[in-house]
């Protein structure tokens, strides 16, 4: 099949997509239907893959097992509502970069994420937005007219037909009832379509409405990937220069940063630390409950978690070089933060072993042993330098989709019924 043909199917076939999309959002349906638009949309990205001539990535298949992943356990039951929905859209976008091999190092996912975050959900669709009107027309090329030569658009055949499907409607709002007032049997044959023109015609033109930006959005991504259209405006070449253009900070100004957050943390730890580490040794301190105990500083603990990653990412990206001083002190701040992570996950499981489990409280549990991986890996990395952004990614997708496949409510209702029977938890 031509290139020209292809493409030019492909933007109806979408057209159909975004329609699919806008119903899903519209119609209040149930998940499987979410479940089944996504296997619809994972083909018509392979589709149009193969029939350009193209194979899909290698780790493309990573990605599009983690999209399965997310999407048909919803047929069956849907355990965190609209995180795992928008988990699904993110994992739909980012493998269908994937597939054409779009990502910025090499295809494959590295410590550019966040680049590659932004050309998927901003750079490539908007700058493709009209890619999908441009193949709905030829050129045709080499007329000569008046010694010079012309190039003239004409519609394909395909959107020929779909614009003179579209036309034929209000055509026929005005001929059908004439035609139903001047014969009654025709009224007949005809009284359920109109009333289904009546009911539905108006939702269909809404949702058609919304579909179209829907479906340009779609198009502009999946053609860009895999033709590789704007995915390249952000160079790596670049990006590398600029990481070195801002190591501006001396590193004792790094070093000194580090340092007084470490001495903050030792601080809080020696103040606290009869009430922060009760919970390791099994312990609920005076004055407490096990749900007071659990929630004191849990969040607060979490979100020190997370800030911490931000400050080192920030401190070893301005600082002027990287020498034993600074690693000592990443590695000090980073196992402090963990030492806090354990004592926020050991106040959580004393929680746990209390009332049970919860969807609530699995959550934040996986989370803060991703961040425990994430800081580990930060640690090993001061020693010797390896992928650590793209394993980290790569392990929370892995873990994110465990909690999709895994039936979490049963099995926590499974757990607090044994726990009960035992006379573990009330």
């Amino acid at each position: 099949m031509k290139t020209k043909d292809l493409n030019q199917i492909m933007s109806v076939l979408y057209l159909g997509l975004g329609y699919g999309f806008v119903y899903l959002w519209s119609s209040w349906t149930s998940e499987w239907r979410l479940t089944l638009f996504t296997a619809a949309y994972a083909i018509a990205v392979l589709g149009y893959c193969y029939g350009s001539g193209r194979k899909p990535a290698r780790e493309s298949w990573f990605w599009l097992t983690v999209l399965f992943a997310i999407a048909i356990p919803m047929n069956f039951y849907l355990t965190f509502g609209i995180l795992q929905i928008l988990a699904l859209m993110m994992a739909a976008a980012y493998w269908t970069e994937s597939v054409g091999g779009s990502l910025l190092d090499h295809g494959k996912t590295s410590h550019f994420i966040a680049f590659d975050l932004w050309n998927v959900f901003v750079q490539v669709p908007f700058r493709n937005f009209s890619a999908q009107i441009l193949v709905w027309f030829s050129e045709k090329e080499n007329e000569q007219e008046e010694g010079t030569e012309q190039k003239k658009m004409k519609m394909s055949g395909v959107m020929a037909v779909v614009c003179g499907l579209v036309l034929v409607i209000p055509v026929l709002c005005m001929i059908l009832p004439l035609l139903s007032r001047a014969d009654a049997g025709f009224a007949r044959a005809t009284e359920e379509i109109t009333e289904y023109l009546q009911w539905h015609l108006a939702t269909v033109l809404m949702r058609l409405l919304f579909a179209i930006p829907v479906s340009l959005y779609l198009f502009g991504l999946v053609y860009g990937s895999i033709y590789k259209v704007h995915t390249d405006d952000i160079k790596v070449e670049q990006l590398r220069k600029m990481s070195v253009q801002v190591k501006r900070l001396p590193q004792v100004t790094v070093c000194t940063v580090l340092l007084v957050i470490c001495g903050v943390y030792g601080f809080f730890m020696g103040i606290q630390g009869n009430y922060l580490f009760s919970a390791i040794a099994g312990r609920l301190p005076e004055t407490f409950t096990y749900a007071e105990y659990a929630r004191r500083g849990f969040f607060e603990l979490c979100q020190i978690g997370i800030w911490t990653l931000g400050i080192l990412f920030l401190a070893n990206m301005f600082a002027g070089q990287t020498a034993k001083a600074l690693k000592c002190c990443n590695i000090l701040l980073a196992g402090e933060t963990l030492l806090l992570l354990i004592t926020a996950a050991s106040k959580m499981f004393l929680y746990i072993r209390s009332y049970g489990l919860t969807i609530n409280r699995i959550l934040p549990m996986v989370f803060m042993i991703w961040m425990g991986m994430v800081l580990i890996s930060f640690v090993l990395r001061q020693r010797k330098r390896f992928p650590m952004v793209r394993i980290c990614v790569l392990a929370g997708a892995v873990l994110f989709c465990m909690l999709c496949v895994l039936p979490v409510q049963h099995l926590t209702e499974l757990y607090n019924t044994w726990a009960r029977m035992r006379g573990l938890i009330p």
